[in-house]
Formats: structure tokens, C-alpha cells, sequence
């Protein structure tokens, strides 16, 4: 495997992992989380959903401590044997291919939505399959370093964001704190924790890791960086413009970009918004892109897998014009099935293989 020679540093790995998981969801996750848990979704985010993250944090590090130099599709045969190790290492092979798809559309429907209805939405994904494919044939660390230049830009864009709403934010719109009762909150939560499962992708990804010990370390503080980040934007939309109208809008933090206004000094925000965007997700693209070719390379056994990056970039952007009738089909998805469906990937399947790694070497020990 070529690419998996390559390592980098925990933090940049930290890094990363932020924006892979806040690239979208500050965009389509305050809308969603309002709609359900209403003034409560800054509740349902910051501390339900991370709940969530740092599980499957913990399950996914505990689970690369026993095998840090292979991914799951590749000791997932070793633990439960050839067949069922093997179903599982295509299913997640069709999971990333999947979720990339998912992402690209996304990345589409948003540009199309708010900025150019006119423009067909296969134009924007090609751009940015075209983009992320050329990122994945030259190697993890070409993403890594991308990222470098864009983290600081993004977490800088959404510190913007809320700073210069302040004096258009009323605190009286966060109360009373759990008016309807705690389901609700607990509902509002499963769209977030699927967004903050995102951090499992780590299960391809830790063979990259140069000090696979500071997995754990580097998941939580992931996990909490982007729990302050979606609740300090969920609560910032909420008390602008209430929990009612925060979820009529399709993209809040969008509307709060709109509505920064310093005079004639300082207008259109939300243009600086879709650069800085563009660039996240195209780095979520490519960290997911590069996962599904991965799975596909070490599930055929096939040594090099750069061969196989334009294929899947044609096979994903086929999945995301395809996948959803138009912008409320992909929402009711990624509100309604897409956490159960995530939750089997992020959660159960990598709980179930650590169960028996951990049996497994238990067991061991004791024969010893």
C-alpha cells in the first residue's frame, strides 16, 4: 500500500478530524437539531452528541492500540474469520464510497440552494470529486498540509460569525431550558451524534497515525473542539433569531453571515463563508474519498491503489445526482435514516469486533 507509508502527527491528525466533521455539519446541523429539540438544541449538541463522540472515540483508539498498523477492513478477518471479516470489510468499503456521495451532494445542493439555482448541480461536483481526487493521487500528507492552511481559516471564519452578532443575540431566546421535556433533546441529539461520528473514519486512518498511543487523546479532544464550535453556533443562531425561525432556515449559520452589517465597512460575509467552506469540505471529501479507496484497494488485494481514484470519483458522483430527488429528499435523509444507518458504522460494528478483541486477547494471556 502506497499511501499508508505516509504518517503524520497527532495534532495534525486533531486538526483534521475537526474539519472533517464540522465542514458540513455547520451548515445542515443547526437547522435540523432546531426543528426537533426546538431552544434546546445547544443542549442536544453539546452534551448528548458528544456523549456519542467520545464513545465512539474510545471504542475506535482501544480498538487501534490492538492493531496499529492495519485498518478494520484488514483485521476484521482476523477476528471474527474470513467470511464475516470479509462481509464487514466491504460493507464499510460501501459505506465511505456512500457517505462521500452523500457529502458531495451536500456540497452541491448548498452552492445551488443559496447562491446559483441556475448553475446544474453536476457542475459543482465535479469540481469537487475533480479537486479531492487530485489531493488523494498525491498522498495523504498533500490533504494533511492542505488542511494546515485551512483549519485556522475556518475555525477564524465561524469565530467571525458569532463575534459580530453579539449585540444582535437575546439570551431570552434560550429560554425556558427544556420547555417541551428531555425527548425532545434526546431526538434532537441523533442528527449531531451521527455528524460527530464522522470522527470513526479514524478507522482508516490510523495506520497514518506515528504515535498510534495518542489515538484516544486526539479523538476526544476532536470530539469536544467541535462540540464548542456546532453548540457556540446553534446557541449564536438561536438567540438572533429564535428557536422558530432558526429552523425555517435551511442554512442558519448561513443567515448569520447575511446578517452581519458594520455600516458600509463590512457586508456579504457570507461570500468569505463559501470560500473558507469550499475549501472544508473539499478536505472532507478528499479524507472520506481517500478512505473508500482504502477499503476497496485492501479488500481486492490490490498493492497500488492509485488506479483505482478516478473510478471512484466516477462512481461517487454518479451516487450523489442520483441518490435524492432534489434538496428535501437528501435533509429528510440526513435527518431521518442517516443517523440509525450511521450509528451501525460509527458505533455497533467497531463495539462488536473490540468485544471480541478483547475476549480474544484475554484469553490469550491466560493460555500463556
Amino acid at each position: 500500500m502506497i499511501l499508508k507509508d505516509e504518517k503524520i502527527a497527532s495534532t495534525q491528525m486533531l486538526f483534521l478530524l475537526v474539519t472533517v466533521v464540522s465542514a458540513t455539519a455547520f451548515l445542515f446541523v443547526p437547522a435540523i437539531t432546531s426543528e426537533t429539540a426546538g431552544r434546546d438544541g445547544w443542549i442536544s449538541v453539546f452534551f448528548l452528541a458528544t456523549g456519542f463522540g467520545v464513545t465512539v472515540s474510545l471504542v475506535c483508539a482501544r480498538l487501534g492500540l490492538y492493531f496499529p498498523d492495519q485498518t478494520i477492513i484488514e483485521y476484521a478477518p482476523q477476528l471474527v474469520g474470513p467470511v464475516l471479516g470479509k462481509t464487514i470489510g466491504l460493507l464499510y468499503f460501501i459505506f465511505f464510497l456512500h457517505v462521500n456521495a452523500i457529502i458531495v451532494r451536500e456540497f452541491g445542493d448548498f452552492l445551488v440552494t443559496a447562491f446559483l439555482p441556475e448553475t446544474p448541480l453536476l457542475v459543482f461536483n465535479i469540481v469537487v470529486v475533480m479537486l479531492a481526487a487530485s489531493a488523494v493521487r498525491n498522498g495523504f500528507e498533500v490533504v494533511v498540509r492542505m488542511n494546515q492552511f485551512v483549519f485556522p481559516l475556518f475555525i477564524g471564519v465561524l469565530l467571525i460569525i458569532i463575534t459580530l452578532n453579539i449585540g444582535e443575540m437575546n439570551p431570552g431566546n434560550l429560554l425556558p431550558v427544556l420547555e417541551r421535556g428531555i425527548k425532545p433533546v434526546i431526538l434532537g441529539s441523533l442528527t449531531p451524534s451521527a455528524w460527530r461520528g464522522e470522527v470513526a473514519v479514524i478507522l482508516m486512518l490510523l495506520p497514518y497515525l506515528n504515535k498510534s498511543e495518542e489515538a484516544r487523546n486526539t479523538l476526544i479532544i476532536a470530539v469536544l473542539l467541535i462540540a464548542i464550535i456546532l453548540g457556540a453556533l446553534i446557541m449564536a443562531s438561536t438567540m438572533v433569531f429564535g428557536s422558530l425561525q432558526d429552523s425555517h432556515f435551511m442554512f442558519p449559520t448561513l443567515e448569520l453571515a447575511k446578517y452581519i452589517s458594520l455600516g458600509e465597512f463590512l457586508e456579504r460575509v457570507e461570500a468569505v463563508i463559501v470560500i473558507v467552506w469550499v475549501a472544508g469540505i473539499t478536505i472532507k471529501v478528499a479524507v472520506f474519498y481517500l478512505a473508500a479507496v482504502l477499503a476497496c484497494a485492501q479488500f481486492f488485494k490490490v498493492e497500488n491503489e492509485r488506479p483505482l481514484v478516478y473510478p471512484m470519483g466516477i462512481i461517487t458522483l454518479v451516487f450523489s445526482v442520483s441518490m435524492f430527488g432534489n434538496s428535501r429528499e437528501l435533509v429528510d435523509f440526513i435527518s431521518k435514516v442517516f443517523p440509525i444507518y450511521a450509528f451501525v458504522f460509527e458505533l455497533f460494528i467497531p463495539a462488536f469486533l473490540l468485544l471480541v478483541a478483547t475476549i480474544r486477547m484475554r484469553g490469550g494471556r491466560r493460555n500463556a
